[in-house]
Protein backbone atom coordinates (compact mmCIF):
# COMPACT_ATOMS: atom_id res chain seq x y z
CA UNK A 1 0.00 0.00 0.00
CA UNK A 2 1.19 3.57 -0.88
CA UNK A 3 3.47 5.34 2.24
CA UNK A 4 1.71 6.89 5.48
CA UNK A 5 2.88 10.26 6.38
CA UNK A 6 3.42 9.98 10.26
CA UNK A 7 6.66 10.53 11.80
CA UNK A 8 8.82 6.70 11.77
CA UNK A 9 11.24 6.72 14.58
CA UNK A 10 14.32 4.62 12.84
CA UNK A 11 16.58 5.89 15.70
CA UNK A 12 15.21 4.41 18.53
CA UNK A 13 13.43 1.65 17.33
CA UNK A 14 14.42 -1.46 14.67
CA UNK A 15 11.92 -0.13 12.24
CA UNK A 16 12.69 0.13 8.67
CA UNK A 17 11.07 2.88 6.33
CA UNK A 18 8.76 0.14 4.48
CA UNK A 19 5.67 -1.13 3.82
CA UNK A 20 4.75 -4.15 4.83
CA UNK A 21 5.98 -6.34 2.28
CA UNK A 22 3.58 -9.27 0.00
CA UNK A 23 2.90 -12.50 1.89
CA UNK A 24 4.83 -11.46 5.22
CA UNK A 25 3.32 -10.99 8.59
CA UNK A 26 2.12 -7.61 9.77
CA UNK A 27 4.86 -6.54 12.12
CA UNK A 28 5.37 -2.70 13.63
CA UNK A 29 9.13 -3.51 12.13
CA UNK A 30 7.55 -1.99 8.94
CA UNK A 31 7.32 1.60 9.47
CA UNK A 32 4.90 2.63 6.39
CA UNK A 33 2.22 0.22 7.95
CA UNK A 34 -0.73 0.56 10.22
CA UNK A 35 0.83 -2.45 12.56
CA UNK A 36 3.54 0.35 13.39
CA UNK A 37 1.24 3.04 13.37
CA UNK A 38 -1.08 1.24 15.75
CA UNK A 39 1.91 0.07 18.42
CA UNK A 40 3.61 4.00 18.17
CA UNK A 41 0.58 5.61 18.45
CA UNK A 42 -2.81 4.19 18.75
CA UNK A 43 -1.90 1.70 21.53
CA UNK A 44 0.05 3.98 23.97
CA UNK A 45 -3.30 6.60 23.46
CA UNK A 46 -5.50 4.17 24.66
CA UNK A 47 -3.32 3.14 27.97
CA UNK A 48 -2.58 6.56 28.32
CA UNK A 49 -6.77 7.05 28.97
CA UNK A 50 -6.69 4.14 31.32
CA UNK A 51 -4.64 6.10 33.42
CA UNK A 52 -6.50 9.16 32.80
CA UNK A 53 -10.03 7.68 34.05
CA UNK A 54 -8.03 6.02 37.10
CA UNK A 55 -6.59 8.77 38.22
CA UNK A 56 -10.21 11.28 37.15
CA UNK A 57 -13.25 8.70 38.18
CA UNK A 58 -11.04 7.07 41.05
CA UNK A 59 -13.76 8.09 43.17
CA UNK A 60 -16.71 6.28 41.54
CA UNK A 61 -14.46 2.83 41.05
CA UNK A 62 -13.64 2.82 44.54
CA UNK A 63 -16.88 2.96 45.24
CA UNK A 64 -18.40 0.30 43.14
CA UNK A 65 -15.68 -1.84 43.48
CA UNK A 66 -14.94 -0.98 46.87
CA UNK A 67 -11.26 -0.31 45.74
CA UNK A 68 -8.54 1.91 48.26
CA UNK A 69 -6.74 4.19 47.02
CA UNK A 70 -3.84 1.38 46.84
CA UNK A 71 -5.43 -0.43 44.54
CA UNK A 72 -6.11 2.66 42.42
CA UNK A 73 -2.14 3.87 42.57
CA UNK A 74 -1.27 0.06 41.92
CA UNK A 75 -3.09 -0.23 38.79
CA UNK A 76 -2.00 3.46 37.60
CA UNK A 77 1.17 1.75 38.14
CA UNK A 78 0.75 -1.33 36.20
CA UNK A 79 -0.30 0.07 33.30
CA UNK A 80 2.06 2.93 32.94
CA UNK A 81 5.07 0.52 33.20
CA UNK A 82 3.17 -1.64 30.57
CA UNK A 83 2.85 1.80 28.03
CA UNK A 84 6.69 2.56 28.69
CA UNK A 85 7.75 -1.11 27.89
CA UNK A 86 5.58 -1.18 24.59
CA UNK A 87 6.84 2.21 23.87
CA UNK A 88 10.42 1.55 23.83
CA UNK A 89 10.18 -1.93 23.01
CA UNK A 90 10.98 -3.87 25.70
CA UNK A 91 10.69 -8.01 25.88
CA UNK A 92 7.44 -9.61 26.78
CA UNK A 93 7.29 -10.07 30.78
CA UNK A 94 5.85 -13.10 31.66
CA UNK A 95 2.72 -13.15 33.66
CA UNK A 96 2.44 -13.35 37.47
CA UNK A 97 -0.99 -14.65 38.37
CA UNK A 98 -1.16 -18.13 38.80
CA UNK A 99 -4.13 -19.52 36.34
CA UNK A 100 -4.14 -22.30 33.63
CA UNK A 101 -4.60 -19.88 30.88
CA UNK A 102 -2.23 -17.61 32.74
CA UNK A 103 0.60 -20.17 32.26
CA UNK A 104 -0.07 -21.43 28.83
CA UNK A 105 0.34 -17.42 27.91
CA UNK A 106 3.68 -17.48 29.34
CA UNK A 107 4.70 -21.21 27.39
CA UNK A 108 3.71 -18.97 24.28
CA UNK A 109 5.83 -16.27 25.04
CA UNK A 110 8.97 -18.89 26.29
CA UNK A 111 8.34 -20.36 23.09
CA UNK A 112 8.71 -17.17 21.03
CA UNK A 113 12.04 -16.15 18.77
CA UNK A 114 11.08 -12.78 18.79
CA UNK A 115 9.82 -11.50 21.73
CA UNK A 116 9.80 -7.40 21.57
CA UNK A 117 6.65 -5.81 21.23
CA UNK A 118 7.83 -4.21 18.09
CA UNK A 119 9.38 -6.99 15.84
CA UNK A 120 7.29 -9.66 17.11
CA UNK A 121 4.27 -10.32 14.74
CA UNK A 122 1.48 -7.31 15.42
CA UNK A 123 -1.72 -9.32 16.57
CA UNK A 124 0.62 -11.45 19.18
CA UNK A 125 1.64 -7.97 20.36
CA UNK A 126 -1.85 -6.43 21.07
CA UNK A 127 -3.70 -9.40 22.61
CA UNK A 128 -0.61 -9.35 24.45
CA UNK A 129 -0.92 -6.38 26.00
CA UNK A 130 -4.67 -6.08 26.70
CA UNK A 131 -4.32 -9.84 28.65
CA UNK A 132 -2.14 -7.64 30.49
CA UNK A 133 -3.82 -5.38 30.76
CA UNK A 134 -6.51 -7.55 32.94
CA UNK A 135 -3.39 -9.39 34.45
CA UNK A 136 -3.32 -5.82 36.43
CA UNK A 137 -7.04 -5.81 37.75
CA UNK A 138 -6.61 -10.21 38.44
CA UNK A 139 -3.49 -8.67 40.84
CA UNK A 140 -5.59 -6.72 42.69
CA UNK A 141 -8.30 -8.28 45.62
CA UNK A 142 -10.99 -5.45 44.24
CA UNK A 143 -10.72 -4.52 40.90
CA UNK A 144 -10.89 -8.39 39.57
CA UNK A 145 -14.10 -7.83 38.00
CA UNK A 146 -13.10 -3.95 36.85
CA UNK A 147 -13.51 -3.22 32.71
CA UNK A 148 -11.44 -0.30 32.34
CA UNK A 149 -13.36 0.64 28.87
CA UNK A 150 -17.01 -0.10 30.28
CA UNK A 151 -18.17 3.66 30.75
CA UNK A 152 -16.77 3.92 26.59
CA UNK A 153 -19.39 0.86 25.71
CA UNK A 154 -21.99 2.50 27.52
CA UNK A 155 -21.90 6.17 26.18
CA UNK A 156 -21.25 4.42 22.71
CA UNK A 157 -24.41 2.27 22.96
CA UNK A 158 -26.64 5.65 24.97
CA UNK A 159 -25.01 7.08 21.58
CA UNK A 160 -26.84 4.81 18.96
CA UNK A 161 -29.97 4.59 20.74
CA UNK A 162 -32.30 6.33 17.95
CA UNK A 163 -30.44 4.18 15.70
CA UNK A 164 -31.32 0.87 17.50
CA UNK A 165 -34.81 2.47 17.40
CA UNK A 166 -35.30 2.92 14.03
CA UNK A 167 -34.00 -0.45 12.72
CA UNK A 168 -36.20 -1.93 15.76
CA UNK A 169 -39.15 -0.20 13.76
CA UNK A 170 -38.64 -1.89 10.72
CA UNK A 171 -37.39 -5.08 12.03
CA UNK A 172 -40.57 -6.09 13.51
CA UNK A 173 -42.10 -6.02 9.94
CA UNK A 174 -39.30 -8.61 8.76
CA UNK A 175 -40.05 -10.97 11.26
CA UNK A 176 -43.08 -12.43 10.09
CA UNK A 177 -42.84 -15.59 7.73
CA UNK A 178 -42.31 -14.40 4.66
CA UNK A 179 -41.96 -15.85 0.97
CA UNK A 180 -38.96 -16.88 -0.43
CA UNK A 181 -38.00 -13.51 -2.38
CA UNK A 182 -38.62 -11.06 0.27
CA UNK A 183 -37.10 -13.58 3.35
CA UNK A 184 -33.78 -13.87 0.89
CA UNK A 185 -33.83 -9.96 0.29
CA UNK A 186 -34.17 -8.68 4.34
CA UNK A 187 -31.55 -11.25 4.78
CA UNK A 188 -28.64 -9.73 2.78
CA UNK A 189 -30.56 -6.71 3.85
CA UNK A 190 -29.88 -7.28 7.64
CA UNK A 191 -26.09 -8.67 6.55
CA UNK A 192 -25.11 -5.29 5.00
CA UNK A 193 -26.39 -3.68 8.40
CA UNK A 194 -24.21 -5.79 10.26
CA UNK A 195 -21.41 -4.88 8.27
CA UNK A 196 -22.42 -0.78 8.29
CA UNK A 197 -22.03 -1.11 12.47
CA UNK A 198 -18.94 -2.66 12.58
CA UNK A 199 -18.02 1.22 11.85
CA UNK A 200 -18.56 2.01 15.42
CA UNK A 201 -14.92 0.76 16.75
CA UNK A 202 -13.72 1.83 19.97
CA UNK A 203 -10.07 0.13 19.52
CA UNK A 204 -10.31 2.43 15.91
CA UNK A 205 -10.30 5.94 17.25
CA UNK A 206 -8.57 4.94 20.55
CA UNK A 207 -11.66 4.90 22.67
CA UNK A 208 -13.06 8.15 21.48
CA UNK A 209 -16.84 7.81 20.46
CA UNK A 210 -17.83 6.35 16.99
CA UNK A 211 -21.05 7.69 15.06
CA UNK A 212 -22.77 6.80 11.75
CA UNK A 213 -22.46 8.88 8.76
CA UNK A 214 -24.66 12.34 9.70
CA UNK A 215 -24.43 12.90 13.08
CA UNK A 216 -23.00 16.30 14.55
CA UNK A 217 -20.23 16.66 16.40
CA UNK A 218 -22.28 15.97 20.13
CA UNK A 219 -23.70 12.46 17.79
CA UNK A 220 -26.48 13.51 17.93
CA UNK A 221 -28.87 13.83 14.96
CA UNK A 222 -30.29 17.07 13.97
CA UNK A 223 -33.45 18.28 15.01
CA UNK A 224 -34.86 17.71 11.57
CA UNK A 225 -33.23 15.16 10.22
CA UNK A 226 -33.12 11.16 10.56
CA UNK A 227 -29.72 9.10 10.39
CA UNK A 228 -31.32 5.79 8.82
CA UNK A 229 -29.41 2.85 8.72
CA UNK A 230 -31.38 1.13 6.10
CA UNK A 231 -30.70 4.36 4.02
CA UNK A 232 -27.07 4.00 4.49
CA UNK A 233 -26.78 0.79 2.95
CA UNK A 234 -28.04 1.93 -0.55
CA UNK A 235 -25.60 5.68 -0.02
CA UNK A 236 -22.75 2.88 0.56
CA UNK A 237 -23.21 0.38 -2.00
CA UNK A 238 -20.17 1.50 -4.06
CA UNK A 239 -18.23 1.39 -0.23
CA UNK A 240 -19.27 -2.25 -0.87
CA UNK A 241 -15.81 -3.88 -1.93
CA UNK A 242 -16.82 -7.26 -2.35
CA UNK A 243 -20.53 -8.26 -1.89
CA UNK A 244 -20.82 -12.45 -1.65
CA UNK A 245 -24.24 -11.55 0.41
CA UNK A 246 -26.78 -13.26 -2.58
CA UNK A 247 -24.52 -15.86 -2.61
CA UNK A 248 -24.14 -16.45 1.30
CA UNK A 249 -28.02 -16.46 1.55
CA UNK A 250 -28.60 -19.25 -1.08
CA UNK A 251 -25.78 -21.57 0.57
CA UNK A 252 -26.72 -21.02 4.36
CA UNK A 253 -30.39 -21.62 3.44
CA UNK A 254 -30.31 -24.40 1.15
CA UNK A 255 -27.64 -26.17 3.98
CA UNK A 256 -30.27 -25.12 6.49
CA UNK A 257 -32.89 -26.76 4.50
CA UNK A 258 -30.51 -29.99 4.20
CA UNK A 259 -29.57 -30.04 8.09
CA UNK A 260 -33.47 -30.13 9.27
CA UNK A 261 -34.47 -32.47 7.07
CA UNK A 262 -31.42 -34.87 8.80
CA UNK A 263 -32.48 -33.91 12.06
CA UNK A 264 -36.19 -35.11 11.08
CA UNK A 265 -35.34 -38.08 9.91
CA UNK A 266 -33.30 -39.16 12.23
CA UNK A 267 -35.95 -37.83 15.06
CA UNK A 268 -36.03 -41.05 16.58
CA UNK A 269 -32.70 -42.41 16.28
CA UNK A 270 -30.53 -42.38 19.17
CA UNK A 271 -26.72 -41.74 18.05
CA UNK A 272 -24.50 -45.01 19.04
CA UNK A 273 -21.85 -43.81 21.17
CA UNK A 274 -18.25 -45.52 20.07
CA UNK A 275 -17.05 -44.73 23.68
CA UNK A 276 -15.05 -48.31 24.00
CA UNK A 277 -13.76 -48.36 20.46
CA UNK A 278 -12.33 -44.91 20.62
CA UNK A 279 -11.10 -45.46 24.38
CA UNK A 280 -9.33 -49.10 23.16
CA UNK A 281 -7.64 -46.68 20.53
CA UNK A 282 -6.80 -44.30 23.18
CA UNK A 283 -5.06 -46.72 25.23
CA UNK A 284 -7.59 -46.41 28.13
CA UNK A 285 -9.81 -47.74 30.67
CA UNK A 286 -13.35 -48.92 28.68
CA UNK A 287 -16.11 -47.05 29.40
CA UNK A 288 -17.74 -49.43 31.99
CA UNK A 289 -21.07 -46.92 31.69
CA UNK A 290 -21.86 -47.73 27.95
CA UNK A 291 -25.63 -49.44 27.39
CA UNK A 292 -25.34 -52.95 26.01
CA UNK A 293 -27.37 -51.38 22.87
CA UNK A 294 -25.07 -49.43 21.84
CA UNK A 295 -22.46 -52.32 21.82
CA UNK A 296 -24.17 -54.60 20.14
CA UNK A 297 -24.89 -51.68 17.31
CA UNK A 298 -28.43 -51.60 18.52
CA UNK A 299 -30.40 -48.70 18.13
CA UNK A 300 -33.39 -47.14 20.54
CA UNK A 301 -35.77 -43.59 20.68
CA UNK A 302 -34.62 -41.40 23.21
CA UNK A 303 -37.05 -40.17 25.93
CA UNK A 304 -39.04 -36.65 24.98
CA UNK A 305 -37.25 -33.31 26.44
CA UNK A 306 -39.20 -29.78 25.99
CA UNK A 307 -37.12 -27.93 23.65
CA UNK A 308 -36.43 -25.42 26.42
CA UNK A 309 -34.41 -27.63 28.22
CA UNK A 310 -30.38 -28.38 28.11
CA UNK A 311 -30.24 -32.22 27.25
CA UNK A 312 -28.51 -34.93 26.76
CA UNK A 313 -26.34 -35.31 23.38
CA UNK A 314 -24.04 -37.75 22.27
CA UNK A 315 -20.31 -37.31 23.34
CA UNK A 316 -19.00 -34.21 20.84
CA UNK A 317 -15.86 -36.58 19.67
CA UNK A 318 -18.13 -39.00 18.19
CA UNK A 319 -21.14 -36.92 16.32
CA UNK A 320 -21.24 -36.48 13.14
CA UNK A 321 -24.46 -34.32 12.55
CA UNK A 322 -25.37 -31.52 15.02
CA UNK A 323 -28.65 -31.95 17.34
CA UNK A 324 -29.34 -28.66 16.04
CA UNK A 325 -29.62 -26.14 13.52
CA UNK A 326 -27.35 -23.51 14.27
CA UNK A 327 -25.47 -20.71 12.91
CA UNK A 328 -22.50 -18.82 14.79
CA UNK A 329 -21.60 -15.69 14.98
CA UNK A 330 -18.05 -14.44 16.19
CA UNK A 331 -18.54 -11.40 17.83
CA UNK A 332 -16.74 -8.05 17.67
CA UNK A 333 -18.04 -4.67 19.25
CA UNK A 334 -20.42 -4.15 21.96
CA UNK A 335 -23.41 -1.50 21.87
CA UNK A 336 -24.80 -0.11 18.34
CA UNK A 337 -22.79 -3.34 16.34
CA UNK A 338 -23.82 -6.37 18.98
CA UNK A 339 -27.57 -4.67 18.59
CA UNK A 340 -27.37 -5.53 14.77
CA UNK A 341 -25.95 -8.50 15.41
CA UNK A 342 -28.74 -9.50 18.18
CA UNK A 343 -31.38 -8.79 14.95
CA UNK A 344 -29.59 -10.75 11.92
CA UNK A 345 -29.94 -13.43 14.92
CA UNK A 346 -33.23 -13.35 15.52
CA UNK A 347 -34.38 -12.88 11.78
CA UNK A 348 -32.82 -16.15 11.52
CA UNK A 349 -34.92 -17.77 14.41
CA UNK A 350 -37.92 -16.20 13.33
CA UNK A 351 -38.36 -17.18 9.67
CA UNK A 352 -37.45 -20.44 10.43
CA UNK A 353 -34.28 -20.52 8.80
CA UNK A 354 -31.79 -22.05 12.12
CA UNK A 355 -32.70 -23.14 15.27
CA UNK A 356 -30.14 -22.03 17.31
CA UNK A 357 -27.40 -18.81 17.46
CA UNK A 358 -24.11 -19.27 18.96
CA UNK A 359 -22.81 -15.94 20.13
CA UNK A 360 -18.58 -16.32 20.57
CA UNK A 361 -17.81 -13.51 23.05
CA UNK A 362 -14.48 -12.74 24.60
CA UNK A 363 -14.64 -13.66 28.69
CA UNK A 364 -12.01 -10.43 29.49
CA UNK A 365 -12.16 -6.99 28.07
CA UNK A 366 -10.49 -6.83 24.85
CA UNK A 367 -9.54 -4.34 22.73
CA UNK A 368 -11.71 -1.84 24.09
CA UNK A 369 -14.88 -2.16 22.62
CA UNK A 370 -15.60 -6.03 21.87
CA UNK A 371 -18.10 -8.17 23.63
CA UNK A 372 -17.95 -9.88 26.65
CA UNK A 373 -20.82 -12.12 28.72
CA UNK A 374 -20.86 -8.66 31.09
CA UNK A 375 -21.68 -6.73 27.52
CA UNK A 376 -23.88 -9.11 26.16
CA UNK A 377 -26.55 -9.02 29.07
CA UNK A 378 -25.75 -5.04 29.44
CA UNK A 379 -26.89 -4.45 25.97
CA UNK A 380 -30.07 -6.81 25.98
CA UNK A 381 -31.22 -5.12 29.53
CA UNK A 382 -30.05 -1.60 28.40
CA UNK A 383 -32.94 -2.21 25.17
CA UNK A 384 -35.57 -3.57 27.66
CA UNK A 385 -35.73 -0.34 29.84
CA UNK A 386 -34.70 2.49 26.80
CA UNK A 387 -37.77 5.01 26.77
CA UNK A 388 -36.36 7.18 23.77
CA UNK A 389 -38.22 9.47 22.33
CA UNK A 390 -38.39 12.10 19.73
CA UNK A 391 -40.60 14.25 17.19
CA UNK A 392 -38.86 14.71 13.99
CA UNK A 393 -40.90 17.54 11.69
CA UNK A 394 -41.28 16.59 8.44
CA UNK A 395 -40.16 18.63 5.34
CA UNK A 396 -43.02 21.00 4.36
CA UNK A 397 -44.86 20.21 1.05
CA UNK A 398 -44.38 23.48 -1.73
CA UNK A 399 -47.59 24.34 -2.86
CA UNK A 400 -47.65 25.12 -6.83
CA UNK A 401 -48.04 28.74 -7.54
CA UNK A 402 -51.34 30.21 -6.65
CA UNK A 403 -52.43 27.45 -4.22
CA UNK A 404 -53.16 26.98 -0.49
CA UNK A 405 -50.69 25.37 0.89
CA UNK A 406 -51.43 21.99 2.34
CA UNK A 407 -51.52 21.55 6.32
CA UNK A 408 -47.97 20.40 7.22
CA UNK A 409 -47.56 16.99 8.53
CA UNK A 410 -47.64 15.72 11.94
CA UNK A 411 -44.06 15.10 13.10
CA UNK A 412 -42.26 11.80 12.98
CA UNK A 413 -42.03 9.64 16.27
CA UNK A 414 -39.53 7.95 17.08
CA UNK A 415 -39.55 5.88 20.06
CA UNK A 416 -38.28 2.85 21.87
CA UNK A 417 -41.28 1.00 21.86
CA UNK A 418 -40.34 -1.54 19.78
CA UNK A 419 -36.85 -2.07 20.84
CA UNK A 420 -38.07 -3.10 24.02
CA UNK A 421 -40.54 -5.43 22.69
CA UNK A 422 -37.34 -7.01 20.57
CA UNK A 423 -35.54 -7.10 23.69
CA UNK A 424 -38.21 -8.98 25.47
CA UNK A 425 -37.87 -11.69 22.95
CA UNK A 426 -34.44 -11.87 23.01
CA UNK A 427 -34.39 -12.55 26.95
CA UNK A 428 -36.45 -15.51 26.10
CA UNK A 429 -34.19 -16.65 23.38
CA UNK A 430 -31.39 -16.78 25.98
CA UNK A 431 -33.36 -18.02 28.84
CA UNK A 432 -34.46 -20.91 26.41
CA UNK A 433 -31.09 -21.60 24.99
CA UNK A 434 -32.33 -20.35 21.83
CA UNK A 435 -29.44 -17.63 21.84
CA UNK A 436 -26.33 -19.14 23.55
CA UNK A 437 -23.01 -16.98 24.59
CA UNK A 438 -20.14 -18.58 24.48
CA UNK A 439 -16.45 -17.80 25.90
CA UNK A 440 -13.43 -19.76 24.82
CA UNK A 441 -10.18 -18.60 25.93
CA UNK A 442 -8.84 -19.27 22.38
CA UNK A 443 -10.70 -15.78 21.32
CA UNK A 444 -8.55 -13.84 23.85
CA UNK A 445 -5.54 -15.61 22.99
CA UNK A 446 -2.72 -14.48 20.10
CA UNK A 447 -3.37 -17.27 18.01
CA UNK A 448 -4.51 -17.16 14.24
CA UNK A 449 -7.29 -18.98 13.61
CA UNK A 450 -5.26 -21.24 10.98
CA UNK A 451 -3.96 -23.20 14.65
CA UNK A 452 -7.14 -23.14 16.22
CA UNK A 453 -7.15 -27.09 15.89
CA UNK A 454 -3.86 -27.26 17.20
CA UNK A 455 -4.43 -24.98 20.29
CA UNK A 456 -8.18 -25.15 20.81
CA UNK A 457 -8.93 -28.47 18.91
CA UNK A 458 -12.78 -28.47 20.88
CA UNK A 459 -13.20 -25.20 19.98
CA UNK A 460 -12.94 -26.31 16.48
CA UNK A 461 -15.10 -29.62 16.87
CA UNK A 462 -17.42 -27.25 18.07
CA UNK A 463 -18.04 -24.89 15.42
CA UNK A 464 -18.32 -27.74 12.76
CA UNK A 465 -21.47 -28.20 13.98
CA UNK A 466 -22.40 -24.23 12.84
CA UNK A 467 -24.61 -24.34 9.48
CA UNK A 468 -22.25 -21.37 8.36
CA UNK A 469 -19.40 -19.34 11.41
CA UNK A 470 -20.05 -14.99 10.94
CA UNK A 471 -16.75 -13.35 11.40
CA UNK A 472 -17.18 -9.53 12.43
CA UNK A 473 -14.76 -7.26 12.41
CA UNK A 474 -10.74 -6.33 11.96
CA UNK A 475 -9.44 -8.23 14.40
CA UNK A 476 -11.14 -11.68 13.59
CA UNK A 477 -10.32 -10.90 9.97
CA UNK A 478 -6.89 -10.32 10.55
CA UNK A 479 -6.87 -13.74 12.14
CA UNK A 480 -8.78 -15.57 9.79
CA UNK A 481 -5.72 -13.93 7.39
CA UNK A 482 -3.30 -15.63 9.68
CA UNK A 483 -2.04 -12.00 10.17
CA UNK A 484 -0.18 -12.16 6.93
CA UNK A 485 -0.21 -9.25 4.09
CA UNK A 486 -1.97 -12.00 1.26
CA UNK A 487 -2.19 -9.93 -2.19
CA UNK A 488 -5.34 -8.20 -2.69
CA UNK A 489 -6.63 -10.22 -5.42
CA UNK A 490 -5.79 -13.81 -3.26
CA UNK A 491 -9.54 -15.85 -2.80
CA UNK A 492 -10.42 -15.70 0.64
CA UNK A 493 -10.18 -20.26 0.82
CA UNK A 494 -6.62 -19.82 0.16
CA UNK A 495 -5.79 -16.83 2.34
CA UNK A 496 -7.79 -19.11 5.11
CA UNK A 497 -5.24 -21.69 4.82
CA UNK A 498 -6.75 -24.49 5.87
CA UNK A 499 -9.27 -23.35 8.75
CA UNK A 500 -12.68 -24.99 6.99
CA UNK A 501 -14.56 -25.91 10.44
CA UNK A 502 -17.59 -24.93 8.54
CA UNK A 503 -18.50 -22.12 5.60
CA UNK A 504 -17.14 -19.09 6.90
CA UNK A 505 -18.58 -15.35 6.36
CA UNK A 506 -15.99 -12.53 6.62
CA UNK A 507 -17.53 -9.09 7.36
CA UNK A 508 -15.74 -6.20 8.15
CA UNK A 509 -15.26 -2.50 7.34
CA UNK A 510 -12.02 -1.65 6.34
CA UNK A 511 -9.24 -0.60 9.31
CA UNK A 512 -6.24 -2.73 8.83
CA UNK A 513 -3.62 -2.88 6.01
CA UNK A 514 -4.43 -6.31 4.71
CA UNK A 515 -7.13 -8.24 2.22
CA UNK A 516 -8.04 -10.47 0.24
CA UNK A 517 -10.51 -10.96 -2.59
CA UNK A 518 -10.83 -7.74 -4.39
CA UNK A 519 -10.96 -7.72 -8.26
CA UNK A 520 -7.89 -7.11 -10.23
CA UNK A 521 -6.63 -3.58 -9.99
CA UNK A 522 -9.16 -2.19 -7.11
CA UNK A 523 -6.93 -2.07 -4.83
CA UNK A 524 -4.06 0.19 -6.79
CA UNK A 525 -7.50 2.46 -8.35
CA UNK A 526 -8.50 2.61 -4.05
CA UNK A 527 -4.90 3.53 -3.26
CA UNK A 528 -4.51 6.15 -6.01
CA UNK A 529 -7.12 8.09 -4.87
CA UNK A 530 -6.90 7.41 -1.02
CA UNK A 531 -3.65 6.12 0.77
CA UNK A 532 -5.26 5.95 3.87
CA UNK A 533 -8.31 4.30 2.84
CA UNK A 534 -7.58 0.89 4.96
CA UNK A 535 -7.44 2.32 8.17
CA UNK A 536 -10.41 4.58 7.96
CA UNK A 537 -13.50 2.25 8.11
CA UNK A 538 -15.17 3.79 5.24
CA UNK A 539 -14.72 0.25 3.00
CA UNK A 540 -16.44 -2.87 3.81
CA UNK A 541 -16.67 -6.42 2.31
CA UNK A 542 -18.67 -9.65 2.93
CA UNK A 543 -16.82 -12.87 1.87
CA UNK A 544 -17.24 -16.25 1.75
CA UNK A 545 -15.98 -19.26 1.31
CA UNK A 546 -17.73 -22.29 1.68
CA UNK A 547 -15.69 -25.47 1.50
CA UNK A 548 -15.39 -27.42 4.51
CA UNK A 549 -13.26 -30.32 6.34
CA UNK A 550 -15.57 -33.43 6.54
CA UNK A 551 -16.75 -34.07 10.01
CA UNK A 552 -15.36 -37.43 11.25
CA UNK A 553 -15.71 -39.53 13.98
CA UNK A 554 -12.69 -38.38 16.66
CA UNK A 555 -9.43 -40.82 17.12
CA UNK A 556 -9.38 -39.49 20.86
CA UNK A 557 -11.73 -38.80 23.96
CA UNK A 558 -12.74 -35.75 24.14
CA UNK A 559 -10.93 -33.29 26.26
CA UNK A 560 -13.98 -32.30 28.43
CA UNK A 561 -13.97 -35.45 29.97
CA UNK A 562 -11.31 -38.00 28.95
CA UNK A 563 -10.41 -41.21 30.81
CA UNK A 564 -13.68 -40.76 32.75
CA UNK A 565 -16.01 -40.61 29.73
CA UNK A 566 -19.21 -41.87 30.36
CA UNK A 567 -20.48 -43.41 27.11
CA UNK A 568 -23.92 -42.66 25.19
CA UNK A 569 -23.65 -39.00 26.01
CA UNK A 570 -22.22 -36.42 27.40
CA UNK A 571 -25.03 -34.90 29.84
CA UNK A 572 -27.08 -31.83 29.56
CA UNK A 573 -25.86 -29.23 27.48
CA UNK A 574 -27.38 -25.92 25.38
CA UNK A 575 -24.25 -25.27 22.92
CA UNK A 576 -25.05 -28.43 20.35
Amino acid sequence: MAPYDWPIDTVNLPVMRIVTPKNEFMCGIYGMSFAYYSLKERLPVILTKIIDYLSREGAKIKSTHGASDEDIRSYIQYVTKLKNDLVTNKQYDLLTVDTPEARRWNQWIEALDIKHYFTNVWVFTECYVYRRLREGCELSKTLKNFDPFADQKQKSFEGSLELMCIVADKLVNMLSKSDKDKCKSDFVTLLKLCLWANKCDLSLSSGEQVFLNGNNADGKATASNIIDPFQMILDFKDKLLVDDTSKIVDQVTSKAEAMMKNLEANATVKYQCSCNRLATLAGITVCKDEPASAVDGAISSPPETPAAEATDVPCPTKMTSPQHVMFDIVCDNAGYELFADLCLAHFLISQGIVQKIRFHVKNIPWFVSDVTPVDFKWVIDSCLKASYRREVPQQPTEAAEGEVPPEPEPPRVISADNLRALAEQWTKYVDEGTFVVLHDDFWTSPHVYRDMKRHAPSLYRQLQYAVALLFKGDLNYRKLLCEKNVPPTSGLEAALQGFLPAPVIAVRTVKADLICGLPKGKWDQLNALDDKWMQKGDFGVIQYCGKVEPLKVADRPCDQYGDVCRGAGCGPRTDM
